[in-house]
């Protein structure tokens, strides 16, 4: 017997549930280097307050966690909370600058990185352009501030991610899970203002305004019904399923089988393709002593995504919105225009406003937990 038939509510519901803990592991391979906003000063083509301005800068470097990550959720069956309380994390990037023109900056990033879940080990491409402006250069000894406006955009992106751990829920497994063409956008505006306290001192704050978009151009499952193996297809809130291979099963297989997820009150691309509006302001202070380079940033971070989190808060869940982030780096001019360097970030919420693409109304709740990273690499200015 073949014939499309609609899938039975309950196992619609499963099947959209299930998603969840897939997505997770599908968005948290999300990488690049998002803009270290809690440095940014009015004069980036310095490498510290004392020395003299550069025409271009390179910047490479390997990052890598301190301590493992824990993605697991209480929901988490024990031997996946297990293995997703230890996950890990590397990458690579690339960092250029260049001043076209008195006053002028352009810089951009390309990174690689790769993420372990605990589970799937996921890869993806990040980059990142700006172009600032230093509209005000105040005389020397004065006492008002330079300021500077910088325009960037950056994202992530990945050809394809996928799961290949079944994931588990009542009455329905989900063999992988497929997400084509996933990917984040932002959009950010900075005002800028940097003091010379004194001679190698120099204080910075920063306020900013910026627009994220998450996309996707597909997503596709794999699941076993009554014996035999289906392959999902969901277009928006529809799902449709056919017979993967030929099929035996007592009482007769189902070919083909469709519905729709937003019947049951799950809105597919809402929730994985959310909006936001986001607010942050930043201080920075920035040091240099002989050969050495040192600054320490502190940014405060708050967005609001259209219709993610009010579907998280409507399940019971937390929605966070808020993230605190420090940032320490240090440096090492072992000779004229060469310097090793060593960076910590440390966040309050998992790559929270740095990785967009891993929030969505299943992996909100997984935000609580901390972030603390370590870059190392070289510097050099021309």
């Amino acid at each position: 017997m073949h014939r499309p038939v609609r899938w039975p509510a309950a196992q619609v519901m499963t099947v959209a549930r299930a998603m969840g803990p897939a997505l997770l592991s599908v968005a948290v391979a999300s990488a690049t280097a998002a803009p270290l906003d809690a440095l940014l000063g009015a004069w980036p083509e310095r490498a510290g307050p004392s020395s003299a301005a550069a025409a271009a800068q390179l910047e490479a470097g390997l990052s890598f966690v301190n301590r493992h990550i824990d993605f697991s959720d209480p929901e988490d069956d024990p031997e996946l909370a297990a293995r997703a309380a230890r996950g890990d994390y590397r990458a690579a990037h690339l960092s250029g600058g260049w001043a076209p023109a008195p006053g002028w900056w352009l810089a951009g990033t390309l990174a690689q990185r790769e993420l372990d879940d605990g589970v799937d080990r996921y890869r993806y491409l990040g980059w990142q352009l700006a172009a600032q402006w230093r509209w005000h250069e105040p005389p020397a000894g004065s006492r008002l501030p330079a300021m500077a406006l910088r325009l960037g955009a950056w994202g992530h992106r990945a050809g394809e991610t996928a799961t290949t751990t079944p994931v588990r829920v009542p009455g329905a497994v989900l063999d992988t899970v497929t997400i084509r063409d996933p990917a984040d956008r932002t959009l950010q505006l900075d005002a800028i203002a940097s003091w010379t306290l004194r001679p190698g001192l120099e204080l910075g704050v920063l306020a900013s305004v910026g627009d994220t978009r998450l996309s996707y151009g597909g997503l596709t499952a794999t699941t076993r019904r009554n014996g035999c193996s289906y392959d999902l297809l969901f277009t928006g809130n529809d799902i449709f399923g056919t017979l993967a291979e030929p099929c035996n099963a007592p009482g007769g297989v189902i070919e083909q089988f469709f519905d729709s997820s937003g019947s049951y009150g799950v809105d597919v691309p809402a929730e994985i393709a959310w909006r936001g509006r986001f607010v942050q302001w930043g201080v920075n202070l920035r040091g240099e002593t002989g050969a050495w380079t040192w600054a320490a940033g502190f940014l405060w971070h708050r967005i609001r995504r259209d219709g993610v989190d009010d579907v998280v808060a409507e399940r019971g869940r937390s929605a966070y919105t808020h993230n605190r982030q420090l940032v320490l780096d240090a440096g090492w001019r072992f000779q004229p225009g060469w310097a090793l360097f060593l960076r910590a970030d440390l966040g309050e919420r998992l790559f929270f406003n740095e990785l967009p693409v891993t929030y969505n109304s299943s992996t909100a709740g997984r935000f609580g937990s901390r972030l603390s990273l370590l870059t190392a690499g070289l510097r050099a200015q021309f």
